[in-house]
């Protein structure tokens, strides 16, 4: 960890060890977030659609979910025939 210098403009440098370590590369983009009162900067990939493969994988398959989801609304509907 060290100190960065923040220009007029409001630009920082980000050191070559990160660049290299995260595979940021100029010229290029991240992303900058607030984290419980902390800026945290992350990489973007190069294909933003390929990089957010993945991301939303469901934690059981779809069927699964699909037959949970249709018992909970057979027993909801048996309980307003009554």
């Amino acid at each position: 960890m060290g100190a960065i210098k923040v220009t007029q403009k409001g630009q920082v440098v980000i050191p070559a060890e990160f660049r290299k370590k995260y595979g940021i590369k100029a010229p290029g983009h991240v992303l900058l977030a607030e984290r419980e009162g902390h800026l945290v900067i992350m990489p973007m990939p190069d294909d933003p659609v390929a990089g957010a493969r993945g991301m939303l994988k469901p934690k059981q398959p779809l069927a699964v979910s699909c037959a949970a989801f249709k018992k909970e609304e057979m027993m909801l509907e048996g309980e307003d025939n009554e």
